[in-house]
């Protein structure tokens, strides 16, 4: 039985934090406060409050239900009851150009809908096509090393992390050579434009996007490539295709999935080892641990915080005698999940040869990230070689001086200042 039961009971747990501090009530995730010292609020909601009636920056005073313990993110990720649309349900404030996205990506649409695209637009993530990107991820990671030498001060993330998700990205899509720095414009607004620009300025910079996204759509029509755009145009399952708003929305979805969370997840892999040389000295001992070390980095990071910030109740739900109405958001906060002591000993233990390891950082479920193969072989690639090259490789910085930017689940840090050697 799911651990999301009908509504017997109503009201919120609630009590005093453990320890000295006090928590303002109601928690915000992406505040300052929260950003400071995030894990201190999961741990205790895990323990006071597992289902939290609180808020989310950019949401405003808008309800939302977070979920902190593993079961019930569990539970909540694979019950057909939440869901992402639900009528009458209160839509997020988003501008036409997001809007468009939220109406036609796989990610806002419940089954059968959600099913159909994903089966159209799954081939290209197929293990064959990931093995071919592979030797191009291991070829544009030893150039960029290559351009590098023992002594030098770089920022990690934007050059190294960066450059290896927005070559693939530009190489999936089939972006020509000469639209690529313009691509990576349109990327940058994309990943930093609400936090740069605001919701309404970023939306009108994206519109920009979607236009250029259709003269590319009509490129590939008339020119195909090896890329994934001429498979979503010509993709065809028992006579359907894909719509060309469906192609711009997975192509969105790919950017900021496929880049965002790729580069900050090699980003926050290295800042990890580099924080806990033991096991940093571990994996240059036992290289083979590099899979297990993805896992652990996926588990340990929490790079992406939650699921979408578009799951509906779809009817009163109860759970740890808390009611969640019909239509209010529902989040299912995986980075609490993987930090939660009854499925992780010693959760706050960074191990990379931690086993068993079911992290739900890709969530679960129907709705498991499409791309995760792909984000996984990007960070093994890109680790394994770095620390190959540059075995003496060390933070620039004391690690209490890295910081995170405020944005609500997602764990993106300002930099990564290193030493090579």
């Amino acid at each position: 039985m799911s651990a999301l039961e009908r509504p017997t009971e109503k009201g919120t747990p609630m009590s005093a934090p453990s320890d000295e501090r006090t928590i303002a009530h109601p928690i915000t995730l992406g505040s300052p406060e929260f950003m400071a010292d995030q894990h201190f609020y999961y741990d205790w909601m895990r323990r006071e409050a597992p289902v939290y009636c609180g808020r989310m920056t950019l949401l405003g005073d808008q309800d939302v239900y977070y979920v902190s313990r593993y079961r019930d993110c569990l539970a909540v990720v694979t019950d057909p009851r939440i869901q992402r649309v639900v009528p009458g349900a209160e839509p997020l404030p988003l501008p036409a150009a997001l809007r468009m996205l939220t109406d036609h990506a796989m990610i806002y649409k419940d089954d059968p809908e959600h099913m159909r695209l994903r089966k159209l637009v799954s081939r290209p993530f197929t293990p064959k096509a990931i093995g071919r990107l592979a030797d191009r991820v291991d070829t544009v990671t030893r150039e960029l090393l290559d351009g590098m030498e023992s002594g030098q001060r770089i920022d990690l993330q934007q050059d190294y992390a960066l450059p290896v998700p927005t070559t693939v990205i530009n190489e999936m899509v089939g972006v020509p050579e000469t639209d690529r720095y313009r691509f990576r414009g349109f990327i940058e607004v994309m990943v930093d434009g609400i936090a740069t620009y605001g919701l309404e300025m970023a939306a009108l910079k994206m519109e920009g996007f979607i236009d250029y996204l259709r003269e590319l759509i009509e490129l590939r029509r008339a020119d195909p490539g090896e890329d994934i755009l001429t498979g979503l145009i010509h993709t065809c399952e028992d006579g359907d295709t894909l719509s060309e708003d469906e192609i711009i929305a997975m192509v969105f979805l790919l950017v900021a999935a496929g880049y965002e969370t790729t580069y900050n997840l090699i980003t926050n892999g290295v800042a990890a080892l580099l924080t806990h040389p033991d096991q940093l000295s571990r994996l240059k001992e036992q290289p083979d641990l590099i899979d297990s070390a993805v896992e652990e980095i996926l588990r340990y990071t929490g790079t992406a915080g939650s699921t979408e910030p578009t799951t509906y109740a779809a009817e009163d739900l109860t759970l740890h005698n808390v009611t969640i109405p019909r239509g209010a958001l529902v989040l299912a906060l995986l980075a609490s999940a993987n930090r939660d002591p009854d499925e992780f000993p010693d959760p706050d233990t960074f191990d990379i040869a931690r086993t068993p390891n079911s992290h739900l950082a890709f969530s679960k479920g129907n709705h498991f990230c499409l791309g995760a193969s792909l984000a996984r072989m990007e960070t093994k690639i890109a680790i394994a070689n770095l620390i190959e090259r540059f075995p003496n490789l060390r933070l620039a910085v004391d690690p209490e001086d890295l910081r995170l930017v405020p944005i609500p689940l997602f764990n993106r840090l300002e930099g990564l200042p290193v030493v090579l050697g």
